[in-house]
This record gives C-alpha cells, sequence and structure tokens, in this order.
C-alpha cells in the first residue's frame, strides 16, 4: 500500500469510530512511520547482509514497531519542526506525547502492518528475531485506483482546501477504492489459481495478471505470467532448481556454511523460490550462486535480462569453511 492510503485509511478509521483529535492524530502516526524505514535504503544498498534493517523488517514488526512509531513521533513533534510545518502547510500535527497515545498508535501501526499483509513481499512479523515475511499476495506494492484518490486527498487536507464534509466524502471514496480493488484482485487471482491449482500466484500491477511459479517434480521451477480469463500463459519460463557442475558429495556442508550466514538470509527473505547453481572448484572452494527463479523471468519478460547478473547472491565457500559473499 501506498503512504498515504495507510495514513487516510487510520484517519477514516478514526472517524468512523468518532475518535477525538489526539486519538485521530496518534493513529495517523502510528499508520505514518512505518514506511519511515525508507531513509535507511542507503545503509541497505551498502551492506544487504544487514537484513533487520530492510524495508517492512524492524519498523513493521510487532516487537519494534510501536517503539519505531513512538520515536518518530518525537522527532515530529520538536519545536522546530513543527514551526517549520506550520509556515508550509496550513494543518495543525502536535501531539502531547503520554501514555494515553500508545494504544490508538498502536492501533494505526497494526493497521499498517495488515494492510502491508496483503500485499507482495510483506513485513518481518518478529524482527528482528525472525526473518520471516508474512504475506497473502493479493495487492501489488502500489495499486492505482487507491493512490488515485491518496495523493490529491493529501494536498487538500495539508493546505485546507475545501470543506471539512468535502474532504470527508474523499475518505469515503478510498475505502471504496481499497475494497473495489481488493475484490477485482480477489477474483482474478481465484479464477488464476483455478486454471493453475499447484501454482502460487504473485500479484503484479495489473489486477488482471498475476505472475505463477511451482515446483515440478523433475526438479525444475515453472514461472508464468498468466491473465484471469486467458487460456494460455503470456509468458513461461522453466528453470533448474539446483544446478551442480562438479561432485556433489561435498554439497551440502558448503550449503550449510553459506545457508546460515547473514548474507544468506538477507537474500532468502525477498525472494518466493530460490534456485542454485553451485560448481566446484579445482582448489575445492564451492561457488555457489543463488537466484529467485521468479525474479528471473520476470526480468527475461521485461527485456532487462542484461541488466541484472543471472545470480543474486553468490557465496564461496572454501574447504576450511571459510566464506565470502558476493552481491552481484
Amino acid at each position: 500500500m501506498d503512504w498515504f492510503t495507510h495514513i487516510f485509511t487510520a484517519v477514516a478509521l478514526a472517524l468512523v469510530l468518532r475518535a477525538n483529535r489526539k486519538v485521530a492524530l496518534a493513529m495517523a502516526f502510528g499508520a505514518m512511520a512505518p514506511d519511515l524505514d525508507a531513509l535507511l535504503t542507503p545503509v541497505t544498498i551498502l551492506a544487504p547482509q544487514l537484513w533487520f534493517l530492510d524495508h517492512r523488517t524492524f519498523s513493521h514488526s510487532l516487537l519494534l514497531g510501536l517503539p519505531w512509531a513512538l520515536g518518530a513521533t518525537w522527532v515530529f513533534q520538536r519545536p522546530v519542526l513543527l514551526r517549520a510545518w506550520r509556515r508550509i502547510f496550513r494543518v495543525d500535527i502536535s501531539l502531547r506525547i503520554d501514555r494515553t497515545i500508545v494504544l490508538p498508535m498502536f492501533a494505526g501501526v497494526l493497521l499498517h502492518i495488515l494492510m502491508d499483509m496483503l500485499t507482495i513481499q510483506g513485513p518481518a512479523l518478529f524482527a528482528p528475531i525472525s526473518a520471516t515475511r508474512f504475506q497473502l499476495d493479493w495487492f501489488y506494492f502500489i495499486d492505482v485506483a487507491p493512490l488515485a484518490v491518496s495523493s490529491p486527498l493529501l494536498v487538500l487536507s495539508l493546505w485546507r482546501v475545501g470543506t471539512v464534509r468535502q474532504r470527508r466524502a474523499l475518505l469515503v471514496v478510498l475505502l471504496a477504492a481499497v475494497v473495489a480493488t481488493g475484490a477485482w484482485r480477489g477474483l482474478t487471482k481465484a479464477s488464476v489459481q483455478g486454471a493453475n491449482p499447484n501454482d502460487v500466484a504473485v500479484p503484479t500491477w495489473n489486477p488482471q495478471t498475476w505472475w505463477t511459479w511451482t515446483n515440478l517434480p523433475n526438479g525444475s521451477v515453472r514461472v508464468s505470467l498468466a491473465e484471469s480469463g486467458a487460456a494460455a500463459p503470456v509468458f513461461r519460463a522453466y528453470f533448474p532448481a539446483l544446478q551442480v557442475n562438479g561432485s556433489a558429495q561435498d554439497l551440502p556442508r558448503a550449503r550449510g556454511v553459506a545457508e546460515s550466514s547473514l548474507d544468506y538470509t538477507a537474500f532468502a527473505m525477498n525472494t518466493y523460490t530460490i534456485a542454485l547453481n553451485a560448481t566446484l572448484g579445482t582448489s575445492g572452494t564451492w561457488r555457489l550462486g543463488y537466484f529467485d527463479p521468479v525474479r528471473r523471468a520476470q526480468a527475461l519478460y521485461s527485456g532487462t535480462e542484461n541488466v541484472f547478473s543471472p545470480e543474486d547472491l553468490v557465496i564461496r565457500v572454501a574447504q576450511d569453511g571459510s566464506m565470502r559473499a558476493e552481491w552481484p
């Protein structure tokens, strides 16, 4: 879900509950704060093994989401920022931080987490203890219809354009857009999975088309781009789940070393399924090249396969157990 839709869904819920201004603001800050983890993107680009700083991890966690939201709210409430905000916009966001805002702010965080669970690359609910993401693969990252309503709603709200009644009417339109988009996607997903009962369906920006993948008995992964109602897939590709060059006798040991690393954890948490190209060098060092067949198929279909490496992560494991990770 886009940032604006998160915020205004929380505001709409507060209005439905007839909450006062303080509760509504606390819920809005709780719904806004998790996506501020985007500020740490440069860190995760330079050090991808720090998976717990990745998007939708610690800030979307049931353990750390509330402390992060409280900290972000405290920063926003600094007098210098409030003065700058009032100078630029015409809305007051001052909020007294005390124990009465904890529950509504946590409600805003939980609402944000729940909405993100409906999309792809969902939140790691138990970060930093676990890197497992929880996702229902229903919505895409950002859907056009809700964004088309929430974006102008943000502008109208910040500069207080129109009446309060008009802005509240737009909130109703936003919720209707979210529900309608979800219903459309639900119907097309059911159609695609009905035609491919053993496949996992992954949404695209177009509610009519879905990526699907499945592990086949012959040891390969089949990835397809399916359109709801169409008899044949738009695109299809096959990838070996495991390709070994050299004797595989020592491979389990090498994989055990590689797949216990932070680098592998960071890679695996952002994949649907994993394929491996394993090559044993003359020195006894294994070159383990991991990639996500779904991402690879998407790159092939979009014509960007030459931009990306054939593998997302390469880990070299020596005979003595030492390893070196490379992010192509």
